[in-house]
């Protein structure tokens, strides 16, 4: 089972770089060789997409929210055992 994971990182892994090194030669960049550089993406991030950026922000942050929300678990017997500690 170990192997079957770890097997499954590496193609996860390889699919990722594949699928990079794709983007990254894609035309729209402005022609062969000369790929976007990180602070482009960031000039492109926070000044061209800022309202995306911040409300895709707040999407999350509520899913998060919302998502320890619903793994609480306040069944009586953990919220006694809970509140006497480890004794």
């Amino acid at each position: 089972m170990r192997g079957l994971s770890a097997l499954a990182q590496l193609g996860v892994l390889a699919f990722m770089l594949i699928l990079l090194s794709e983007i990254m030669s894609h035309s729209m960049w402005g022609g062969e060789g000369n790929p976007p550089s990180t602070l482009d993406f960031a000039v492109a991030l926070f000044g061209e997409w800022w309202l995306a950026t911040v409300v895709l922000g707040a999407l999350l942050s509520m899913a998060m929210i919302g998502s320890s929300y619903l793994v609480r678990d306040e069944r009586l017997v953990n919220l006694i055992w809970d509140l006497e500690g480890d004794q």
